[in-house]
């Protein structure tokens, strides 16, 4: 897959999901700063130690233990302080880093409501998990270093540079000459893998799609056959993967061992330079003595900084797909009316609507009548009303008014629909029979399940109405486990009522549900149901 944010606009991506903790990122460069700041001035003044030591017993200078005492305290101090330094920006990130990750996968999951589901026709599911999981946490991950080490790396390593220049100029140009062939290197490096690691975990979404297909599906693709062509599919991803792992990782590493053939460089061309300036009488012992330290200090964010390059580059591929996804144009807008579901009449009016094989279709619906719909194109009929698909030509008007200006959330909240593809939500009995009316009431729960005849059966499970629930149902049959969710439209207090033909339930009992509310019952043909108001076959259209 080929990248679609360039590098510049994922910088500034990034610092948009930054702009609600700036004072708290700040403080927190701030903190690293003045960390930074104090284990680089420490190795200084342990130098001037080492010269006090070295001049008073080859120079026989005076030397006061007491002011070198006193110093090596203050460097101690320094260096607790510097370190304690670190340890707060650590604690200030990590609350960061949580907030923007919840931001994060509270936005895609706003997202996800709020977009057509043709957007994800092309999508497994797997895949959509991955992004909200795996990418999220790559996110959290990149932005945590980018202050914790990559800041802290980075200033660092300047302040080292600026340190030894303030002591030798001259000596400090080892530690320079090496930065512009390794900034050089690691950019080449960026620009070569990045498109790869992108490619990378496009295909391990696409893995666990293909896992999240299968699972809930396996007895029929065994029934049919079909696991050989899912085992295909699915050596075909790995071999894609694999391919793309090689090129992201066959550059990337190689900076490592470049990063350490460059450390290696500068101790030697350290030692022997200062080495020789010593003998020389350049710089004094002390003076060396700091250089080694600051060799040290520049060594490990120099090694560090590799390995943090390798998880910007995770990082901007990981807000890349997650961008993909955040910025899908909404189905809903922010200038939407939300619909009040208490002066919801329920009068349904299609005018002039075409789409698929649906041409300039036109019937008026009253408030409270059972209609009997019936042909192949019901289930797109219903897909429009419930704005899950918008017509190529015409409108829906609910009450009179356009649907297509409601809020969807509001709008879809006014309807109780059970069809054929039901969803049973992993979770308790309860909790699927309520998730349509949040405030509906354990007494309203159970007279309705009584009514439907699922009462005593959910009363013989093991916790009752606690009982866990999965999407076959667990211990109930598939006509007990369609009667839950047509209990659950019924619960969630419709204003109009959209039901797949209950077969299971009797006709008084279908005719006692639809009373007082539009009811749309789909059916296989027109002599299903004999109390419908309105019989509409489409296929006769």
């Amino acid at each position: 897959m080929v990248e679609r944010y360039s590098t510049i606009t994922l910088f500034k991506k990034y610092w948009n999901l930054f702009s609600e903790f700036k004072s708290k990122i700040i403080l927190a460069v701030i903190l690293t700063l003045l960390s930074v700041g104090l284990l680089v001035y420490a190795p200084k003044l342990l130098g001037r130690v080492v010269n006090s030591v070295l001049n008073f017993f080859l120079e026989n200078e005076p030397f006061y233990i007491s002011d070198s005492f006193d110093e090596l305290i203050l460097i101690s101090i320094i260096y607790i302080f510097g370190y304690s330094l670190k340890i707060a920006v650590v604690q200030i990130m990590a609350k960061v880093c949580e907030k923007i990750t919840a931001n994060l996968k509270y936005s895609l999951n706003e997202k996800l409501n709020n977009v057509s589901l043709n957007s994800f026709n092309r999508e497994f599911s797997g895949n959509l998990l991955a992004r909200i999981n795996n990418d999220v946490v790559n996110v959290r991950s990149f932005v945590y270093d980018a202050v914790t080490v990559f800041l802290s790396d980075f200033f660092m390593i300047i302040a080292v540079i600026l340190a030894a220049i303030s002591m030798d100029a001259q000596l400090s140009l080892i530690f320079i000459s090496v930065l512009p062939v390794y900034f050089i290197i690691i950019y080449i490096v960026h620009k070569i893998t990045v498109d790869n690691y992108k490619s990378y975990q496009d295909i391990s979404g696409y893995q666990m799609g293909v896992i999240g297909v299968f699972l809930p599906n396996r007895f029929i693709m065994n029934l049919f056959n079909s696991v050989g062509f899912l085992n295909n599919y699915f050596e075909s991803l790995i071999s894609k993967q694999k391919e793309a792992f090689i090129k992201s990782r066959l550059y990337s590493d190689i900076t490592n061992p470049i990063a350490w053939l460059l450390t290696y460089i500068i101790q030697v061309l350290l030692y022997v330079v200062a080495g020789y300036m010593v003998i020389e009488g350049t710089i004094s012992l002390g003076e060396f003595s700091a250089f080694v330290l600051y060799l040290q200090l520049f060594k490990k964010p120099f090694l560090s900084l590799t390995n943090t390059f390798n998880s910007v580059r995770i990082g901007f591929s990981s807000l890349n797909r997650v961008l993909e996804i955040l910025e899908l144009p909404d189905d809903d807008n922010s200038n939407s009316i939300v619909l009040d579901k208490d002066r919801v009449v329920g009068e349904i009016e299609f005018r002039d609507v075409s789409y698929n094989n649906i041409s300039n279709f036109n019937f008026k619906i009253q408030h409270g009548e059972t209609i009997n719909l019936v042909g192949e194109m019901k289930d797109c009929l219903i897909d429009l009303l419930l704005l899950f698909n918008k017509p190529d030509n015409g409108k829906i008007l609910l009450d009179g008014e356009d649907i297509s200006g409601y809020s969807l959330n509001s709008y879809r909240r006014i309807f109780g629909v059970s069809l054929e593809d039901d969803c049973i939500v992993t979770a308790t009995v309860f909790d699927n029979l309520s998730y349509g009316n949040v405030d509906a009431e354990m007494e309203e729960i159970v007279e309705t399940c009584k009514f439907l005849g699922v009462h005593e059966l959910i009363e013989k499970s093991p916790d009752g109405y606690d009982s866990y629930l999965i999407d076959d149902y667990h211990n109930f049959s598939d006509g007990e486990g369609k009667l839950i969710c047509v209990a659950r439209a019924l619960i969630s207090n419709p204003k109009i009522l959209i039901l797949n033909y209950p077969n299971y339930l009797s006709v008084e009992k279908l005719k006692t549900i639809c009373e007082g509310k539009t009811s749309i019952i789909l059916t296989p043909d027109e002599t299903c149901i004999d109390f419908a108001d309105k019989t509409i076959n489409l296929d006769n259209l």
